[in-house]
């Protein structure tokens, strides 16, 4: 963890709820933090959700932008900046999704070569599953450099990646 930071993942789903442990705990690639699942560009954050965060708090947000309302998603970020507890909000976008960042900083052809099941449709769960995901990703040669670094050309145009916050090589 950066010296006396405080780092909130906020996170669409299992399959990135499980990602971002791995990358932080298992390979050490990014800060660690608390990871909760909401999705930020679908429900509002509450009061209640904001009340637990520790003083000096950086909240990342991981999203994807082929769906979602950018609209609620602008609330969000507005809401975070007027919170006391928040230091900073660094925005991940997802460009389309998971499955697309992954495919660019792995070599494979297909999601489902990363988790070896028998179709696309069927890698999220064998993702969440997996107990050995940070071999699965070394053994397909999974690059951080190339893994959420383009910006949203759609709705979300103009939501910059800063993902270089948070990674540590």
């Amino acid at each position: 963890m950066g010296k006396g930071k405080y780092y909130q993942y906020y996170v669409e789903g299992a399959d990135e709820e499980k990602l971002i442990n791995v990358l932080k705990s298992q390979m050490c690639l990014i800060y660690l933090g608390k990871v909760e699942k909401i999705n930020v560009v679908q429900e509002e954050l509450t009061r209640l959700r904001l009340m637990q965060l520790r003083k000096d708090t950086i909240v990342v947000l991981v999203f994807d932008t082929d769906t979602g309302n950018v609209d609620i998603f602008r609330k969000n970020i507005q809401i975070l900046n007027q919170c006391c507890q928040v230091k900073k909000v660094i925005c991940i976008p997802q460009v389309e999704n998971l499955e697309d960042e992954l495919l660019r900083s792995c070599d494979i052809r297909q999601i489902r070569e990363l988790t070896g099941s028998k179709s696309n449709k069927d890698y999220k769960h064998a993702l969440v599953i997996e107990k050995n995901l940070a071999v699965k990703l070394e053994s397909k040669n999974f690059d951080i450099s190339k893994f959420w670094i383009k910006n949203p050309s759609n709705l979300f145009n103009g939501i910059l990646n800063e993902s270089q916050e948070i990674k540590l090589k």
